[in-house]
């Protein structure tokens, strides 16, 4: 069984809590390493931070700092999966590479369920280097829809996602990806809300808004604040599919799942609409 840290919920496999939470705008997943995040501030210091999203470089120079400490870290030469010991890394790596049980990623040390899973992973934007930079500061990305998941989540010069959605609705572009035609005059402030211990209902918290129970007050305070009860803004214009935040259509266009565009595309479109998306960001 495998759990959902934001709603409380059980599933019967890991894969099915993944797609749970690919599914949920409120809630901070990373689909690059398969993780759910407590907050979104915490999934943009991921973003950040974590080795599998930093550039070439930026990895070299980490393993060089932590050369010294390399003794205490050695890798064992064990297959997780097989439960198997081999004589050295060597014989494990040729395992992992040639053994049909596996389908393994060397740069993530990941293990993925079918070949074509581990061949989307390839070529998804998690082995690419950090060629996308904030607009508003100094920090760099792999893909658009992380500067756009880092802006809306707050931590950029405390810019709320609801400027972000009025600033991308203003762009007007086409094909519109705008479910609602009221682009002018929407507000562009979101209301922080702080849920008190009056919520406990004897056994869990509830959300008096669509009465999902969390196991502590911190929790359900993240799911208030969160997307999660915001109106679908944006829309696939070839699925129809909705999104609450811009980032959400984004890491669906990037994926390429329904084939609207390359992510090419994807990037050199979001080059070319920067400058245009800061005049009408209203700070």
């Amino acid at each position: 069984m495998a759990e959902c840290n934001q709603c409380d919920r059980s599933f019967r496999s890991t894969q099915a809590l993944f797609a749970h939470c690919r599914d949920k705008a409120d809630h901070p997943f990373c689909e690059d390493c398969d993780r759910l995040f407590s907050t979104f501030t915490g999934l943009d210091q991921h973003m950040q931070n974590a080795a599998v999203h930093r550039s070439d470089s930026e990895s070299d120079e980490y393993a060089s700092e932590s050369d010294d400490d390399d003794d205490s870290d050695d890798e064992e030469p064990f297959c997780v999966g097989c439960n198997r010991w081999f004589v050295d890394l060597a014989s494990l790596y040729q395992h992992l590479a040639t053994s049909l049980k596996h389908n393994w990623c060397f740069l993530c040390s990941r293990d993925f369920a079918t070949p074509t899973s581990l061949d989307q992973h390839s070529s998804s934007p998690v082995h690419k280097g950090l060629d996308f930079e904030c607009p508003l500061c100094s920090k760099r990305f792999k893909t658009p829809s992380s500067i756009a998941l880092h802006i809306e989540s707050g931590t950029c010069h405390n810019i709320s996602r609801a400027q972000v959605t009025a600033a991308v609705h203003a762009l007007n572009i086409v094909p519109t990806i705008s479910v609602s035609r009221r682009i002018e005059g929407g507000s562009t402030r979101v209301v922080s809300y702080y849920v008190t211990e009056r919520a406990f209902n004897g056994t869990a918290y509830e959300c008096y808004l669509c009465h999902r129970t969390f196991r502590t007050l911190g929790a359900l305070n993240s799911h208030i604040n969160s997307p999660a009860h915001d109106a679908d803004e944006f829309k696939c214009p070839k699925c129809k599919r909705k999104y609450k935040l811009v980032s959400g259509l984004m890491q669906h266009i990037e994926s390429e799942a329904c084939g609207i565009a390359r992510f090419q595309v994807v990037e050199d479109f979001t080059t070319s609409l920067i400058d245009q998306f800061m005049k009408r960001l209203k700070l």
